[in-house]
């Protein structure tokens, strides 16, 4: 009776709720439309999912669209009473039978009545009664028919299971998915074989009980588990009891094995393209390897074709997108873009990398792109790099090539290309006396059309004593940076073999007090770090040796603390100079947080700055600027941050910037900025994410330029959230480079919870435009 009872159970298992799988991996897709990988693997070598190909053990799979606070305005759903806490062999799981009465009738018939329940392992199912025919070997269940398994309660009036055909019927039957915070009904739910799953009358929602705001009905759904697919007939999605969607057939995924087919429509609109319409049509190829083809119209410029391919293998995984808009209506030109991404890793320690991106023209991203940080660029940096790292030192290849976008720009003031360099760090494993030694050298070749182009070979050896005990830090160091040139088509009377040879030392000591410090009472530690560090570097005639890759930084309070004035190694600044500064904190007594923390110093030249940047005067000033920057965290709703450089010799700020946000809870942020650059940037930026009730939040952002008296970008809009649905609308009006009026556009999106987004893809706008859009407080 136990072996049959174990069978009973166990077909029980296989009788998923409607449309179970499918919502778990294809949130992303409405029932007619193919569910695809929206994102790659995290773990490249998981193997806790298994492939259905043993040849592709690592493959493609969807991250389902579940934020952890998407049901936060959602009523309490009941709770699964069930919590079973079997950890081991499901084969091996004793079968418990209970039940107020067991009768045992002549002729093999048993029964069970009253609170009937048969529990193995992690499944159970309960009924009022519970009646077994040894002879036809049919399992009766009647009254209240209850069947659990982890995060799934099912529910039926009542059914019947036959153990040898493998098949049974459940009717009037109800299912709820916790963690998916779903629920649906079928009329009848039937075993038609193992594996097989049919449902006649099925619905599907992720709404409360008190709400059908969105339903999926089928008038019959199957479910092939071994081929890991289902099959709905006559399907219609119902907005408010109103069908807008319906097909007569569908087939769909209903595990982590992807199909093809249509993927969500998107459109929008703005006063460039004006409506825009897109269908993704998604090619499930192999278990790691996909594509996605998309169709674009936009009703200003024409069609446009989007390509996207990705590959994933045990150790490579890669993309490689190219799109195309033939003879767009507003240019004439025909307009293409092309991107590759690889990623390879070759055992443990080398890894390359490939990097490729170009588009036809200078406006292509700001018309067709789909990443605002992108928008605005003049460069597209492609590059290819292969890395070798080991505990002590790293070796790397390195090829940088780039497309100017702006074909305007004079070739002088294009960035060179690096074909290739050669790197290698190395730091000693041996510390005698815990002395430090290391390595960092370069081989590079620089190129570029019509100016001169040279090979640059520079190392910098040094060693450290770095001396740390409770009270103090003290590092002296010592090195040498020597640099070599070979240079061609240099200018006529300059020797075209150029070196440079700088010795440096500097000596770094920072002293550490605290008191304590106490508000009420909270007990807090106070600090105090003076900073001396002081710095020395020959000086070098570098005046014919040309600018490959040196620019001067920004100045800021890191710069203090600096061995080398320029970035790059085309110039090494002459110093015998000594920074002093000082910073204060105020930490929490009982947790170690940082509180507060400002810092200010100042560089006091004792000679002056002879090497620079494009061979003018040499610097004079006895004193820097004075820099300093501030962090503030008085609570974990307020943070604020501000850094700001003033000169003393004319009494004036040079630069400064200021930031203040409060965020005292999920999707509750509001941003304050303020951009100061002497006689050149005045800028406040102001954006907001912020709830009017539970479900209703309003969103913006104001950039303005105070100097020019303009907006540089202004977004408005509205997001309503209810417990399994949602919507977004945002209008933005933005300034691009070079254009006489600025861009109008509106976004809109529509969610369906736990199915479907619909329209834009406005997060990563306001990801880019309003800080800490998807960010979490801290519990």
């Amino acid at each position: 009776m136990n072996i049959r009872i174990f069978l009973l159970i166990m077909a029980l298992g296989l009788l998923p709720a409607p449309y179970t799988a499918a919502s778990s991996d294809c949130s992303g897709s409405l029932p007619g439309w193919a569910c695809s990988g929206l994102e790659l693997a995290q773990d490249i070598g998981s193997k806790d999912k298994k492939s259905n190909d043993k040849n592709y053990p690592y493959y493609i799979h969807e991250d389902p669209y579940q934020p952890s606070s998407a049901w936060a305005v959602c009523p309490p759903q009941p709770l699964q009473d069930f919590q079973p806490a079997f950890n081991g062999d499901p084969d091996k799981a004793p079968t418990m039978l209970i039940g107020n009465t067991a009768i045992r009738e002549t002729g093999g018939k048993l029964t069970l009545t009253g609170n009937a329940e048969i529990t193995r392992a992690d499944k159970r199912l309960k009924a009022e009664q519970v009646t077994y025919t040894e002879d036809s070997e049919e399992v009766r269940a009647e009254g209240k028919v209850r069947i659990d398994q982890p995060d799934m309660t099912m529910t039926a009036d009542h059914g019947s299971f036959w153990l040898k055909q493998n098949h049974g019927i459940f009717y009037d039957t109800q299912f709820r998915l916790y963690s998916r915070h779903a629920r649906g009904s079928a009329e009848t739910s039937r075993l038609l074989e193992p594996g097989i799953t049919q449902f006649d009358k099925t619905t599907y929602t992720t709404c409360a009980d008190n709400s059908n705001a969105w339903m999926l009905r089928a008038s019959e759904v199957t479910l092939y588990q071994d081929e890991g697919q289902g099959v709905a007939r006559h399907a219609r999605l119902n907005i408010k009891g109103v069908p807008v969607i319906y097909t007569p057939y569908l087939s769909f995924p209903i595990d982590e094995r992807r199909k093809s087919g249509f993927l969500i429509p998107g459109f929008g609109s703005s006063n460039q393209s004006g409506l825009e319409i897109s269908l993704p049509y998604y090619f499930n190829l192999a278990p790691n390897y996909d594509a996605t083809m998309t169709p674009r119209y936009l009703e200003n410029r024409g069609a446009q074709l989007s390509t996207e391919f990705r590959y994933k293998f045990r150790r490579q995984d890669g993309i490689i997108n190219y799109e195309i808009l033939p003879n767009d209506d507003l240019t004439g030109e025909n307009r293409n873009r092309f991107t590759f991404r690889d990623t390879n890793r070759f055992g443990q320690h080398l890894t390359t990398r490939i990097d490729y991106d170009r588009v036809s023209d200078k406006d292509y991203l700001n018309d067709l792109g789909d990443s605002l940080s992108l928008a605005s660029a003049t460069h597209l940096r492609r590059s290819a790099q292969a890395d070798y790292r080991t505990r002590w030192w790293q070796a790397g290849i390195q090829v940088d090539d780039y497309q100017t976008i702006d074909r305007t720009i004079a070739p002088e003031d294009r960035p060179y290309e690096r074909l290739p360099a050669l790197r290698l760090n190395a730091s000693s494993p041996w510390r005698p006396l815990g002395i430090d030694s290391k390595l960092d050298a370069t081989l590079v070749n620089f190129d570029q059309d019509a100016r001169v182009t040279a090979d640059r070979f520079d190392a910098q050896p040094e060693i450290s004593w770095p001396l740390r005990r409770n009270a103090f830090e003290l590092t002296p160091r010592i090195g040498v940076r020597h640099t070599a040139y070979k240079l061609d088509n240099q200018n006529a009377g300059i020797n075209k073999q150029q070196r440079r040879t700088t010795p440096l030392a500097s000596l770094d000591g920072t002293l550490f007090l605290e008191r304590p410090l106490n508000f009420g009472d909270k007990r807090y530690t106070h600090t105090l770090e003076p900073r001396l560090w002081y710095l020395y570097v020959k000086g070098e005639n570098q005046e014919d040796i040309p600018l490959f890759d040196t620019s001067e930084p920004t100045f800021t309070y890191r710069e203090l603390f600096t061995e080398n004035r320029f970035n790059g190694a085309d110039r090494m600044g002459d110093a015998n100079q000594a920074a002093l500064a000082v910073s204060t904190r105020v930490l929490d007594a009982d947790t170690g947080a940082q509180l507060f923390r400002a810092s200010v110093g100042e560089l006091f030249y004792f000679a002056n700055r002879n090497v620079t940047i494009d061979n003018s005067a040499p610097r004079t000033r006895s004193r820097s600027s004075v820099a300093g920057e501030m962090e503030l965290a008085l609570s974990r709703s307020w943070l604020g941050k501000a850094d700001m450089v003033w000169d003393p010799y004319d009494g004036q700020t040079e630069r400064g910037n200021l930031r203040l946000q409060y965020r005292p809870g999920y999707r509750k942020v509001a941003n304050l900025s303020y951009r100061f650059l002497r006689q050149s940037q005045s800028q406040i930026d102001a954006s907001i994410l912020w709830p009017l009730t539970p479900s209703w939040h309003v969103l913006g952002r104001w950039y303005y330029d105070l100097n020019e008296s303009s907006e540089l970008e202004t977004m408005a809009g509205i997001e309503y959230d209810s417990c399994c649905w949602g919507v977004r609308l945002i209008a933005r009006e933005y300034i691009v480079a070079d254009e006489d009026k600025p861009r109008r556009s509106i976004m809109f999106q529509f969610v369906l919870k736990g199915l479907a987004r619909i329209g834009n893809d406005i997060e990563s706008v306001l990801e880019d435009g309003i800080l800490g859009y998807t960010d979490r407080p801290e519990n």
